[in-house]
């Protein structure tokens, strides 16, 4: 591998990072919150369709069979586990977010770090720093493109997703630099198109989580076994620069860590696209405030940001968000979120799991909402994400909620009870008594280990 390589210079920069004998506990403590909320999301998909089709696949190619899957007993190779686990985070769409200029679901690595932790025998503070070294990329990939890669070139986020794993799985298996190198660049040849995004929504929007960490997982293990990658992958002439993302500042992607990215995730608290939170809020907040019935309502108007009206209402160019035929799709409809959340004054898995997009007064709602392009609030975008939702009430008075950006954004963080309650709600279902017990220990990772906290949230 060339020593003046992106990939090279990326995997030196993170070895560097990760393999000091302390990292401060503060960022230790911020990688066991969103430990611990990945898993939140993961045990409330458990039951779900994405569920059955990915633990299928698993079983497939289980091998060895000898790594948990969280939230069912059955057991599968470390692919197959790194891949349903995966898929899991992602399903709900409550996973964190990061979105500087483009986005990205970090966590999308974790259950990839638990699946190769476990089939190492990794302790939990090795495994936090698998985290924190996977994050650092994921994250380093929204702010250096000299365009919007998503937006503007197409892509899809989950392209990077395989490279932040590789990174995380690599720094597991204690590969050198050059191994490493190899392996982050094995990575970079494996895109993922935008196409899963445009208009209705399907399955792939959370497969492509678990896809994508497996081809993360597989670099870092063939490259173990002394496979080798395209020294320039990323800024080569048929590189990721050139065929996908256009320029980029590589050297932000591969600079030495001075401070660690990770804290600066964004959690949720709704299962929705992030750029929707600060409308449901709105809507929320009006709703309870002014104790509006839904049957008092005239008209709903939504303004929004540019970026959020071109994806979340007229779904990129493919057919309008107004459609809904999944839940996929309703979770990423500006008008379906914020009606539902006015018809019933809360916005949860609920009104996913029950179809309430076929409900004839959520149909009626929708109806009465219109959504607009606000060009002032393109402004503050993307560093917030602002919403406003206005009323007219058949009274004919209106009322008017404007929000910047969502609870759990950084700036607004969650507590660690906010986050314990979000586990206790979406692991009611599978682990009773003893979701205390997995909180406990995902809280305090650094001093336990993989095996324990997988073996709480495995038995289903």
């Amino acid at each position: 591998m060339e020593e003046q390589s992106v990939a090279k210079r990326l995997a030196v920069s993170l070895l560097e990072a990760t393999n000091v004998p302390a990292i401060d506990s503060v960022v230790l403590h911020a990688a066991e919150r969103v430990l611990l909320d990945a898993l939140a999301c993961g045990m409330g998909a458990a039951h779900g369709e994405a569920a059955k089709v990915a633990m299928g696949w698993a079983a497939k190619i289980a091998g060895g069979s000898d790594v948990s899957m969280v939230g069912t007993r059955a057991r599968s190779s470390v692919l197959g586990a790194g891949f349903v686990n995966c898929i899991l985070v992602r399903d709900l769409d409550m996973n964190d977010t990061y979105y500087p200029l483009d986005s990205a679901h970090p966590s999308d690595n974790i259950g990839g770090m638990l699946a190769v932790g476990e089939a190492e025998s990794a302790t939990g503070d090795q495994v936090l720093r698998a985290i924190l070294a996977a994050y650092e990329v994921v994250m380093r990939s929204c702010e250096m493109s000299k365009r919007s890669f998503q937006r503007v070139a197409g892509w899809d986020h989950t392209t990077f997703a395989t490279v932040a794993t590789a990174a995380g799985a690599g720094i597991l298996l204690k590969l050198d630099a050059n191994q490493l190198a190899h392996a982050i660049s094995i990575a970079a040849c494996y895109p993922t198109t935008g196409e899963l995004r445009v208009g209705q929504i399907s399955m792939m929007k959370a497969l492509s989580a678990g896809l994508s960490a497996s081809r993360g997982i597989e670099a870092a293990y063939l490259a173990q076994l002394g496979a080798t990658g395209p020294a320039f992958a990323f800024e080569g002439k048929r590189g990721v620069s050139k065929l996908m993302i256009g320029e980029a500042d590589w050297e932000l992607f591969c600079a030495p860590v001075t401070e660690w990215r990770l804290p600066r995730a964004n959690l949720k608290r709704f299962p929705a696209a992030y750029i929707i939170h600060s409308s449901i809020d709105a809507a929320l907040t009006l709703r309870q405030e002014e104790k509006i019935a839904p049957d008092d309502i005239v008209e709903v108007r939504s303004d929004a940001f540019g970026w959020l009206v071109e994806d979340m209402v007229n779904g990129m160019g493919g057919t309008s968000r107004y459609e809904i035929d999944s839940r996929e799709t309703a979770d990423h409809s500006l008008p379906y979120c914020v009606a539902t959340a006015l018809v019933y004054g809360e916005y949860n898995i609920k009104q996913l799991e029950e179809k309430r997009w076929e409900a004839p007064e959520v149909k009626a709602m929708i109806k009465k909402t219109r959504c607009f392009h606000d060009k002032e609030m393109d402004k503050v975008f993307p560093v917030d994400r602002p919403g406003r939702v206005t009323i007219t009430l058949k009274s004919g008075r209106t009322v008017s909620k404007h929000v910047a950006y969502p609870r759990g954004d950084f700036r607004k963080p969650f507590t660690d009870e906010e986050i314990a309650a979000k586990f206790h709600e979406l692991a009611a279902a599978l682990l009773r008594e003893k979701r205390d017990i997995a909180i406990k220990l995902a809280l305090n990772f650094r001093g336990s280990n993989v095996k324990d906290l997988l073996a709480v949230c495995s038995a289903a």
